[in-house]
């Protein structure tokens, strides 16, 4: 077992504009006057991560569910399908911080501007998860394995109450991220999952077209 913590600062996560579009429309002069602002006042903090990479020994996958050192994560058959060849795992935690949190909630007097700060900090936090991916895939080359994508809890039938499965590998952890009993995560910027490790396993397309929220921002393919 492996575990680390990775930093960035907020200003450092890659941010491309065009990915607000699924948000609102930002050719209108006002909203992109709005964004502009908001933007530059969110570009506060460090976001931080922690990572536990497990070896092959302390991972078992079997029908629907992984198991890691003993608990089992029941992810549903959608989830293990992906993580079908794996023998190893990793599990993060990840966030913006509380410092962003606070300039994010600084906006709530102004529904635009509480909307486009609300909507870039979630895109923010998904390339920060993205970065992290990117980190224990980079891990596992190194000794000639692969990594799938990165999945979360809630995400197509895994229930997000195994949440709480999950924060119990990262106790006292430096990250700050609180779960509450509704397993929702504090800073609301925050992003918890797990990605299967082995050889021969492949990265493949977001299921997004089997999934029920038909609204979904990140959603992948068409709602229509």
């Amino acid at each position: 077992m492996k575990r680390l913590n990775l930093y960035k600062d907020i200003r450092e996560i890659p941010f491309e504009r065009g990915a607000l579009g699924r948000f609102v429309d930002l050719s209108s002069s006002p909203f992109d006057e709005i964004f502009t602002r908001v933007l530059a006042a969110l570009e506060v903090g460090t976001a931080c991560a922690e990572v536990v990479i497990f070896d092959d020994d302390e991972v078992a996958m079997e029908r629907e569910k992984l198991v890691i050192k003993g608990t089992e994560f029941y992810t549903g058959a959608k989830v293990a399908s992906y993580l079908f060849g794996c023998n190893g795992a990793a599990l993060f935690i990840c966030t913006l911080g509380s410092a962003f949190d606070g300039q994010m909630k600084s906006f709530r007097e102004d529904p635009v501007e509480a909307y486009f700060a609300d909507a870039i900090g979630s895109l923010m936090c998904e390339a920060f998860a993205d970065t992290v991916h990117d980190y224990v895939f980079a891990e596992a080359t190194k000794v000639g394995l692969s990594a799938t994508n990165r999945y979360s809890p809630g995400y197509c039938n895994w229930n997000v109450n195994e949440q709480q499965k999950l924060f119990s590998f990262f106790r006292n952890s430096k990250t700050g991220i609180i779960l509450n009993d509704s397993s929702l995560m504090l800073p609301i910027k925050s992003i918890s999952g797990l990605i299967g490790i082995g050889k021969g396993i492949k990265q493949t397309p977001y299921a997004c077209t089997i999934c029920a929220d038909a609204y979904c921002p990140y959603r992948r393919v068409s709602n229509l």
